[in-house]
């Protein structure tokens, strides 16, 4: 009876230690990003490989004719990562506010660039959204500035 129960509790720690990691990303290399990426969301990892947290960049984007650092924000732990959590965060404080963008629409692809549509929103000193300054604005990235490309993946 006690080998049962030790054959029993073993198969079941090696079964739960089978599961697999939370993650609704999928990676792409700049090479393999194609036409069937136009139109969905995406998040761009910009320079270096961003991964567990490591090597977090910094990207200016302009926006309202003022140069704006962002940082990314990554939620990646190498075992759950949810695209959903992905974004970009500025440094730089606009009129006291931090912008950030949770995603971008990919709308259009060329040898050197990607077109997107910025989702960007506005938070206040205290976090909270500003609901009525969210818009959405057409920008150009470089491809040389990004290193891949994370799109949400399809869920089963």
């Amino acid at each position: 009876m006690k080998t049962l129960k030790i054959t029993i509790l073993l198969l079941s720690f090696w079964t739960f230690s089978l599961a697999q990691d939370g993650s609704d990303i999928r990676y792409f290399k700049i090479i393999g990003v194609d036409s069937t990426l136009v139109g969905q969301f995406v998040h761009f990892d910009f320079f270096n490989r961003s991964f567990r947290g490591q090597s977090i960049d910094t990207i200016t984007i302009t926006i309202d004719n003022r140069p704006t650092r962002f940082i990314e924000v990554r939620k990646d732990n190498g075992y759950n990562n949810w695209f959903s959590q992905q974004s970009l965060q500025s440094i730089d404080k606009i009129d006291g506010q931090t912008i950030k963008i949770p995603k971008f629409k990919l709308d259009r692809i060329t040898t050197s660039s990607f077109q997107v549509t910025m989702y960007v929103e506005y938070y206040d000193n205290n976090n909270n959204l500003l609901v009525e300054k969210a818009r959405q604005i057409e920008y150009w990235f470089d491809k040389k500035d990004i290193i891949e490309v994370l799109g949400k993946s399809k869920q089963r």
